[in-house]
């Protein structure tokens, strides 16, 4: 039962969103997860991408542990960089169709691993390249959709003011779209060390640009959980 949950999940997430029409990706879809063994975890996602349906898996991919993540249950989480939809059916059929891809996923199970939750959708605001960090702050927040587009903008605009300042690397504002709910939104700033996210955080901090953000935007959000990621190991689309 585990193996058809995460097997579902997956196969939702690349084509709930797939049709014969143009989109605006990329998106971003997340399977969280509570591991047991990280190592095998590893091996087996090792072994699927250097497989043949790994090697047309068409998403760039992460496997990250959450650090800290106060009461969630999962310790580890892998997301998928779709760049479109026809992307998530592709990796839909791939799933449905490859030996290695069941293989896949009856390893993790027998590892013990358990999913807990999965959750995908766009960024409104996505600057500087994630995948060139290893290390981020994320937080997850609700906003109302009354106050959704305010929200991104004044995110937006206090980055842009926040960066004159401070070396920032990658940041963002991302929109669930399916699995909404516990959040509908999540913030990142990324670092290639936790000790270089943890400076940059204490900097945002201190600008007076983040002051003028929350007095704008302190009620249009509610803060649900706030999380430090480091990720283990990233698979390049091939």
């Amino acid at each position: 039962m585990k193996v058809m949950a995460f097997l579902s999940a997956l196969l939702f997430s690349a084509s709930a969103l797939a049709d014969d029409h143009e989109d605006s990706g990329p998106y971003y879809a997340f399977f969280h997860m509570q591991v047991a063994d990280p190592a095998a975890v590893v091996d087996s996602m090792d072994r699927f991408w250097a497989s043949d349906c790994g090697k047309q898996y068409p998403a760039d991919v992460a496997l990250s542990q959450e650090v800290f993540n106060g009461g969630y249950t999962s310790t580890h989480f892998i997301i998928n960089t779709f760049q479109n939809s026809a992307d998530q059916a592709k990796a839909a059929e791939l799933m449905r169709t490859c030996a290695s891809s069941i293989q896949f996923l009856q390893e993790l199970a027998a590892a013990g691993t358990v999913p807990t939750t999965q959750y995908m959708g766009p960024a409104a605001v996505d600057e500087n390249d994630w995948g060139q960090d290893s290390a981020f702050s994320k937080f997850d927040i609700i906003v109302e959709p009354q106050d959704q587009a305010a929200y991104a903008a004044a995110y937006g605009k206090m980055m842009k003011e926040a960066a004159k300042d401070i070396d920032l690397r990658s940041y963002g504002l991302g929109a669930v779209y399916f699995g909404r709910d516990k959040f509908t939104h999540w913030v990142w700033t990324g670092g290639r060390s936790i000790p270089e996210v943890n400076a940059i955080s204490e900097q945002l901090i201190a600008h007076p640009a983040f002051a003028e953000f929350n007095e704008a935007v302190g009620d249009m959000r509610t803060v649900v959980n706030t999380s430090q990621v480091q990720i283990l190991k990233g698979y390049a689309r091939q």
